[in-house]
């Protein structure tokens, strides 16, 4: 299943970048996250490790396993049969312009039935991240 939001942000490409990948202050920036917990140490890289915990989902840990600043970084959680691939894209738009795009995959057997259960939060949940970076991307 795939899901996803892209959201246009006065604000540079490197502004929007530097909200972004400050996973540590998403907690203060979008109301869809209750804690990021770096669990490697910094910087971020590619093989880095996070501990994410979101209302109404249970916490997971997610692997870094792609960081190409500031236009890209991905990273993969598999639990219970599932695995989910979050991918977060910031394109240059021109002067003090830029484009987020969020995306979810998810794959494995008990994804239909998730589904069930999680569709509309997560369509909800990538809409608030969105507006919540966007908000603190201008806010500068």
């Amino acid at each position: 299943m795939h899901f996803e939001k892209s959201i246009e942000i006065d604000a540079s490409q490197q502004r929007v970048w530097d909200v972004l990948s400050d996973l540590e202050a998403w907690a203060q920036r979008i109301e869809t996250v209750d804690t990021v917990e770096l669990l490697t140490p910094a910087p971020i890289t590619n093989g880095s490790r996070v501990r994410l915990k979101q209302p109404k989902l249970p916490e997971g840990t997610w692997d870094i396993t792609v960081w190409d600043a500031p236009s890209y970084f991905e990273w993969t959680q598999k639990t219970g049969g599932t695995t989910s691939v979050a991918g977060h894209r910031v394109e240059a738009l021109g002067e003090g312009r830029a484009r987020l795009t969020l995306t979810l995959d998810m794959r494995g057997f008990l994804i239909p039935i998730m589904l069930l259960f999680y569709r509309k939060l997560t369509n909800r949940y990538m809409t608030l991240e969105a507006e919540g970076m966007k908000r603190a991307a201008e806010s500068a």
